[in-house]
């Protein structure tokens, strides 16, 4: 089985909890957590902001205590080498958005995120939202080359 495919399951099982009627426990939620995102990961938001994986979990887990939110996947595509454009739809009440990142996955696990930008506030260009996917595409191919460059060998 791919490690493409076993992200796939793994983000489909942790979206699966934002069903809207918070009927996941603390402990079950954690183990869906640390199955999706590895120790080192971090999500960079569209405002440039990094969060750390601590700090994800807490406003991931905060959005789930309070119950009514819920998230459908609307794309997964895999761009590059060990890198996946993921769109989310997320439904609160009346709010609805969605959430679009570029995700970097090593060892079946997402390690870095980058939310992409798609309000037409920002995209005063018709290929804004594209050029920053490559960007984020670009990113990933320089860390998986720093990645590889960790070893004494990658045979």
């Amino acid at each position: 089985m791919s490690y493409h495919y076993q992200f796939e399951l793994a983000l489909r099982w942790y979206i699966a909890a934002f069903d809207g009627t918070n009927n996941i426990s603390p402990t079950e939620f954690k183990s869906r957590f640390d199955n999706l995102y590895h120790k080192d990961f971090t999500f960079i938001a569209k405002d440039g902001m990094t969060l750390t994986r601590e700090q994800v979990y807490e406003r991931e887990a905060s959005k789930l205590a309070n119950g009514g939110t819920k998230v459908t996947l609307i794309h997964f595509r895999k761009i590059g080498l060990d890198c996946i454009d993921v769109k989310l739809g997320l439904v609160n009440g009346k709010e609805e958005r969605t959430i679009r990142a570029v995700t970097t996955i090593t060892d079946r696990q997402a390690v870095t995120s980058k939310e992409i930008d798609e309000s037409p506030a920002s995209n005063h260009f018709i290929l804004t939202p594209t050029s920053a996917v490559m960007a984020a595409k670009c990113a990933n191919a320089v860390y998986k080359w720093k990645e590889f460059g960790t070893f004494q060998t990658n045979m």
